[in-house]
């Protein structure tokens, strides 16, 4: 679908590129990156976290260069586009149920933080229900509802960031962050991989960027968002060396969480309970954007309506939640996630770009022959 063929109310302003952006990037992996990252390049992980940012820029780069090969279609358009009709189809279910383990992957761990600090025993299925009750009244509305919805929930949320003052004023730094470098580069780059997991979700581009006016004017917005993505991760990484010991950091699951244990007011003492339920705005923002990409694909695949395309793809989620039931079954399930997030987002669209160079000038070619 063209932008021509896309009514003009419809489209949505390029700075809700940056919107879209932080939804996917800032989810679930924002709560608990640290470990990961520190694990491999101890205290010159704030180091991997630049690194990683640096090659997130580049990869974005190539994906803009594709889009505007491609006049700005999505992904599953491109796919068509390049491999035909049924390769093409393929590729799109396989980004498909790429999409579908990330909101499984998220909304799971993100019920598993509420078992673990507040609700310990409501079901599995309660808590998924009323997400997916959400998520239904809000895709009836298109992207341009789920754009205004995501923009007013990273505004109830961002006002947290200031909140990291107390932790950056008991830091440790000098005897935390130095000596800088220790870490070989082999390390660094281990690091960076790790934290490649987290910080993937800015090819949402790929799937947005036909629904925007002026889209040629998104590049600007989705360098931006990433760019401040980017500082938003290495403001936290930074605070989380600086704050926690070398054993606090590897064996606490959700430090970014615990960082606001010690924040405490005259009439609130337990703000992370607060902080907890306020990032629900940004889970239900995140999966508003999965699920309506999910649908979207669906509906170019199977030619089969959206809302019984999302029905479907809820009952399967459903199913999965149901039936991880332990830490060890989501561990292993978040690893084998953040190692497709590492190959989607920052391994396959190299790949888009490289094929959609040959393939077009193969095709010039034979056109001047």
């Amino acid at each position: 679908m063209s932008n021509k063929e896309v009514e003009s109310p419809t489209l949505l302003h390029p700075m809700f590129t940056m919107v879209f952006m932080f939804v996917t990037q800032i989810s679930i992996g924002m709560l608990a990156f640290q470990k990961y990252v520190y694990r491999e390049s101890e205290h010159d992980a704030w180091i991997s976290v630049v690194v990683a940012g640096l090659f997130a820029h580049v990869i974005l780069f190539l994906i803009m260069k594709t889009l505007k090969r491609y006049q700005y279609q999505d992904l599953f358009h491109i796919h068509v586009r390049l491999f035909g009709k049924w390769f093409g189809g393929a590729c799109n279910l396989i980004i498909i149920c790429y999409w579908f383990s990330v909101s499984v992957y998220i909304l799971r761990n993100y019920i598993e933080v509420l078992h673990i600090w507040i609700f310990a025993e409501v079901p599995v299925w309660v808590f998924t229900a009323l997400f997916f009750a959400l998520i239904i009244y809000a895709l009836s509305g298109g992207l341009r509802v789920i754009g205004i919805v995501s923009l007013v929930n990273l505004l109830l949320v961002g006002w947290m960031a200031v909140l990291l003052y107390l932790p950056i004023r008991q830091a440790e730094w000098k005897l935390q962050l130095l000596p800088l470098m220790e870490a070989s580069l082999g390390q660094i780059m281990m690091g960076s991989l790790a934290m490649g997991a987290t910080l993937g979700g800015f090819e949402v581009v790929y799937y947005v960027s036909h629904r925007m006016k002026q889209p040629h004017r998104i590049s600007t917005y989705a360098q931006l968002g990433l760019l401040f993505v980017n500082l938003l991760y290495v403001i936290v990484m930074l605070v989380s060396i600086g704050y926690y010991s070398e054993h606090q950091i590897l064996n606490n699951s959700w430090g970014t969480l615990s960082l606001f244990k010690i924040v405490q007011f005259a009439f609130l003492e337990r703000l992370e309970f607060v902080l907890i339920m306020l990032w629900l705005l940004i889970i239900v923002a995140n999966l508003l954007v999965n699920y309506w990409i999910m649908t979207q694909g669906l509906h170019r695949v199977f030619n089969v309506k959206r809302k019984y395309a999302c029905i479907v793809i809820m009952l399967m989620a459903l199913v999965c939640n149901m039936l991880l039931k332990t830490g060890d079954q989501l561990a292993v399930v978040s690893g084998l996630v953040g190692k497709f997030s590492i190959l989607f987002s920052f391994a396959y669209p190299v790949v888009i770009y490289i094929v959609a160079h040959i393939v077009e000038c193969v095709r010039s070619r034979a056109k001047e022959a």
